[in-house]
């Protein structure tokens, strides 16, 4: 029996825990189900993902785990990898929107609900990790310098921090997005892509995956391809750093520029570029009656950390975290 024999909502919802269950480490219970599922924009309640659970252990794509929750069977795995090829076009875009959507940042009080990126590594790396990721901060190629750490058993959205191990979450650049759109400005992520960067500047885009076409995360396909340079771009002014591209009605140019202006000043940055109407951004396209706007990804300084050989575990648009509580990150 298959998932696609059954409605599309109970489809989306069916895979949706899956899902969920795949990206934890360790069994999982329906209540940390539930609330990973409410951070993705799904209210389905603890009861509601019990009931669904049932119907997921008797198809066999899951397996009860004594009392510590579910854990994904070699037909679940298989089940995911298929389930909804077409139906997951556009998937990342929509979680994206949802994300935006749930975001709450207040400029004035520097408090507010943001999106985050978290990356997990050994704690014997982190005094290594911490200058790069400061060297990265400073050089400017991330939204913003500030971070928030996380000892081992913490819990990042269902994910748990392994023993040995620390989290450090950075911000999104999806938060400039949600600020946008509460803003009253329509904002559509077009595309992520790599920026070449020369003499310490932004050239041009080397690489594009439109975010509307994808199944995948176009960030993690980049940072599985090991497509960036970003250390190098900080140490000799010459690399490639990850960055999104978002597009805007003209009409609400310059409402936006004056939003990125109080937004610098309450610490959150990485603008690369604006673009005329329907000009292209550093060779992005650029749609008709849009402007454009680039700016790096907050994940770059985790990945240039990576680069460096260190294992860090990247995982972009984690969750949603209060501003207030983050701060600049002290290196060890």
């Amino acid at each position: 029996m298959k998932l696609l024999t059954k409605t599309h909502t109970s489809q989306r919802r069916l895979v949706e825990i899956l899902r969920v269950i795949e990206e934890s480490d360790k069994p999982v219970g329906a209540r940390a189900i539930s609330d990973c599922l409410c951070n993705r924009g799904y209210e389905l309640g603890e009861r509601a993902v019990r009931y669904n659970l049932k119907i997921l252990d008797e198809l066999g794509f899951t397996r009860k785990e004594g009392y510590s929750g579910r854990v994904l069977t070699t037909l679940g795995m298989r089940e995911l990898s298929d389930a909804l090829v077409d139906d997951r076009i556009g998937f990342v875009n929509t979680r994206i929107e949802e994300y935006m959507y749930r975001t709450g940042l207040d400029l004035e009080r520097r408090a507010g609900e943001v999106v985050v990126n978290a990356s997990i590594i050994h704690k014997a790396d982190f005094e290594k990790v911490s200058r790069i990721l400061s060297s990265v901060f400073d050089a400017g190629y991330t939204v913003s310098k500030r971070v928030r750490i996380f000892d081992e058993g913490s819990e990042i959205s269902s994910f748990q921090i392994p023993n040995g191990c620390l989290g450090i979450v950075t911000i999104c650049s999806i938060t400039i997005d949600g600020m946008l759109m509460k803003r009253g400005i329509p904002v559509n992520t077009s595309y992520a892509g790599i920026v070449e960067i020369r003499d310490r500047a932004p050239q041009e885009f080397t690489d594009l995956i439109a975010y509307s076409g994808s199944s995948l995360d176009p960030m993690k396909v980049f940072m599985a391809r090991r497509m960036t340079r970003a250390f190098d771009a900080v140490i000799t002014g010459r690399g490639r750093v990850l960055a999104n591209v978002r597009e805007i009605p003209t009409a609400a140019g310059d409402r936006a520029i004056e939003l990125l202006k109080l937004a610098r000043e309450a610490e959150l940055g990485g603008l690369i570029g604006i673009s005329g109407p329907g000009e292209p951004l550093l060779g992005c396209p650029v749609s008709s009656g849009k402007i454009a706007l680039a700016f790096y990804a907050g994940i770059n300084a985790a990945v240039a950390a990576e680069e460096q050989g260190i294992r860090v575990k990247n995982l972009p648009i984690s969750a949603l975290m209060d501003y207030s509580v983050m701060d600049e990150l002290q290196p060890g």
